[in-house]
């Protein structure tokens, strides 16, 4: 879905300017559904960059290059004020440079962008700044997507889902985020995290986080170790084996959706 979003915005806008924008705004939410709430409103900071650059080509046909920095952000944005009504709507004048005002000092004034800014990044913050990130690329797909509103509304909702990795750590315990998964491929897949550091029994199941019999628990390694060969066992720590890399890679999702 999102690939025939951006199919449909290339016939209208620059492809370079569009592929920018969903990678950005997909760091975006990656970074704030994982709790990286001082990098996600770094990563809607370059959103914004990329939105500014947006609307120089919409309204001039050419844009800043990538790699080249704006040199005042507040002040190029509030050129777009002046622009002429008749020609251009409000929203590319007024509504969305000043969102991305927003975004912009966010990240550069609340300890973002910077070391020692006045309020420490928070929460709040990159909640602000994923909100307007979501409003901006609907007012854009509102303008630039040529097909009815019933469907642009349904597309802007689908950019709220995002992939994220299937295994999250947290300061040392590792959780995986489908639960749906079996005891075995969960096995697997902690392994194929932790590489080749391996990890010991007891650490696996605390990880899994589920009750297991011992009987059982004992079975199902001996079966990947044994029979299927997917990891080695060596008495101290479990490790994944080429056919279980293998094996990880051809059958389980590394990404769930959300």
């Amino acid at each position: 879905m999102i690939d025939e979003v951006e199919r449909e915005l290339k016939t209208q806008l620059n492809e370079e300017l569009v592929e920018k924008l969903f990678e950005t705004l997909s760091n975006v939410k990656k970074k704030y559904v994982l709790g990286d709430h001082r990098s996600c409103s770094l990563e809607a900071g370059r959103f914004a960059e990329v939105v500014f650059r947006i609307l120089q080509f919409v309204t001039s046909r050419s844009y800043i290059p990538f790699g080249e920095s704006i040199s005042n952000f507040h002040d190029e944005t509030e050129k777009f004020s002046q622009l002429n009504s008749s020609q251009f709507p409000a929203s590319l004048r007024i509504h969305i440079p000043r969102a991305l005002q927003v975004i912009y000092d966010t990240r550069n004034k609340r300890d973002v962008g910077h070391v020692g800014g006045e309020v420490d990044s928070n929460f709040m913050d990159a909640t602000l700044s994923i909100s307007l990130c979501n409003w901006v690329t609907g007012e854009l797909l509102r303008l630039y997507y040529t097909s009815d509103i019933n469907e642009a509304t349904k597309l802007v909702n689908t950019l709220i889902k995002i992939q994220i990795p299937i295994v999250q750590e947290f300061e040392g315990v590792i959780k995986i985020l489908d639960p749906s998964l079996s005891i075995p491929d969960k096995i697997v897949v902690l392994l194929y995290h932790k590489g080749e550091f391996g990890a010991a029994e007891d650490d696996l199941k605390r990880w899994i986080k589920q009750p297991i019999r011992t009987d059982y628990w004992n079975t199902t390694i001996t079966k990947l170790e044994v029979e299927k060969a997917l990891i080695h066992c060596d008495g101290f720590k479990c490790y994944i084996t080429e056919r279980g890399i293998r094996y990880v890679q051809d059958n389980i999702p590394l990404e769930v959706e959300l």
